[in-house]
């Protein structure tokens, strides 16, 4: 799979552009705040479902401006397709696929495939559970819309009941039927999506986990063993008893004390936990490694590698990991965004206010 080209209208420091790119790999290289970034978000944006910055559309319409749009133009083994996103003056969102609307920018995922490290994921391995949560449910959701939608709906049904609970725990009282029938409407719906969504989650770290410690035991010679722990898929009758004799506890914090939502997966190097005992190079080669087996299960699943974005990571490993990066993405596409314009590459273009410059007559 590769992403052809893109075309930005007023996004971000973005007045309008026109990337081209190679099939190989393409360096976007300039100092900061100039647009490199951006870039890369706007390709994200169709794989993800969802922009990997912005907390609020507004935040991706250009100064002074009241619209924006992106158009993405891929190819993979079926042929080529375009995905088009934007934000209209009355702010709401349009979305089209091969040029026919769709309601949601979450239909695209499945359509383009991407697998995005940036700085913030060397925190992976380091940084609390939500942070493996998320990377876990963004890649999944990737190859699976299903999930993607049960996770949705997870999310939705929880903050429902949530909102049962904190009310109770305002209001005050005693727990009697009614409140007690009303919260568990909603602690059976919750039951049945963390059924699923925990044996997804669960067979997809074993996977991970798999292509990781090969990935990892390669780029350290043997040195560096990883291993990954998810809990035991949630059994759906056992999970709504749990809930409901867990009810005056939950009124007491106002909110849902158990589910998906407060899993984690656990990181293991050299069978110590890498939270606690692994180096900060042994942290990075860990984070490193599941970004690549991320790559790796999604050509398993849909024949063909997604594209490969390297978002100013260069800057932050070492030369050997650098080498280990470059020497595997040679027969995939791969953009890489850098400060310096020491990295080479198929195609390169020096970035600078918005613009996209082809350097090197590439």
């Amino acid at each position: 799979m590769i992403c052809e080209s893109i075309d930005y209208y007023n996004f971000r420091n973005i007045e309008y552009a026109h990337i081209k790119f190679s099939s190989g790999v393409n360096v976007l290289y300039g100092n900061n705040a100039e647009g490199k970034t951006n870039a890369v978000e706007g390709i994200y944006l169709f794989a993800g479902g969802r922009s990997f910055r912005a907390h609020s559309d507004c935040e991706m319409i250009r100064f002074g401006e009241k619209t924006c749009g992106i158009k993405l133009v891929y190819r993979d083994k079926s042929g080529k397709g375009t995905l088009e996103f934007g934000i209209l003056p009355n702010g709401k969102r349009s979305c089209k696929k091969n040029g026919v609307s769709v309601s949601r920018l979450s239909e695209f995922v499945g359509s383009f495939h991407a697998v995005l490290f940036c700085p913030e994921h060397l925190s992976i391995v380091k940084d609390g559970p939500s942070v493996r949560r998320s990377f876990l449910d963004m890649a999944i959701s990737q190859i699976s819309p299903v999930y993607l939608a049960s996770l949705q709906r997870y999310h939705m049904i929880l903050r429902q009941r949530n909102s049962l609970l904190k009310q109770k725990m305002f209001s005050g009282g005693s727990i009697d039927k009614n409140f007690s029938l009303s919260v568990e409407v909603w602690s059976d719906q919750l039951a049945k999506e963390a059924a699923y969504l925990s044996k997804v989650r669960y067979e997809y770290v074993e996977k991970l986990c798999k292509k990781a410690s090969y990935i990892l035991s390669d780029m350290t010679s043997g040195k560096d063993e990883i291993s990954l722990l998810y809990p035991d898929p949630y059994d759906e009758e056992s999970f709504f008893d749990k809930l409901s004799s867990s009810l005056e506890r939950e009124v007491r914090t106002g909110g849902t004390l158990y589910g998906i939502h407060k899993d984690d997966m656990v990181i293991k190097v050299g069978g110590r936990d890498a939270r606690s005992f692994a180096s900060q190079g042994q942290q990075r080669s860990s984070a490193l490694s599941l970004k690549l087996a991320e790559g790796e299960i999604i050509r398993d699943d849909i024949g063909e590698y997604p594209v490969f974005l390297f978002d100013d990571i260069l800057s932050e490993l070492d030369e050997n990991r650098k080498k280990y990066i470059m020497d595997g993405l040679r027969d995939r596409q791969t953009v890489i965004t850098s400060c310096g314009n020491e990295i080479g590459g198929d195609r390169r273009f020096f970035v600078s206010g918005g613009t996209y410059t082809v350097a090197d007559g590439a």
